[in-house]
Order: structure tokens, then sequence, then C-alpha cells
């Protein structure tokens, strides 16, 4: 998953894409990406689902 593909689900989920990401793990079962849990800078910590396709 890139990094702009992470922006882009921070602004469906309603984040700010300035924010800044401390780090990001990619979640995976079976081998497709389910979601990202996500901790930014400022000590937030989110997990951003992603829709199946």
């Amino acid at each position: 998953m890139a990094l702009s593909e992470i922006r882009a689900l921070m602004l469906k989920h309603g984040h700010k894409t300035t924010a800044e990401i401390d780090r990001f793990d990619v979640k995976r079962a079976a081998g497709a990406v389910i979601g990202v849990d996500l901790m930014l800078s400022d000590g937030t910590v989110t997990y951003l689902p992603v829709e199946a396709s």
C-alpha cells in the first residue's frame, strides 16, 4: 500500500491529509488489505478499514 493510498483513506474517513504520520501498520487477512492502523505524531491512534472491492 502506497503512502498516497493511505492519505486517500485518511481523507475518506475524515482525517486531514496534512496530518503528520508517525507510523502505520497495514492489516491483512488472507493476503488482502483489510485496514490500516495509523499512528499520528500528535499521539492519535486510529484504525482505518478498507472496503472490499
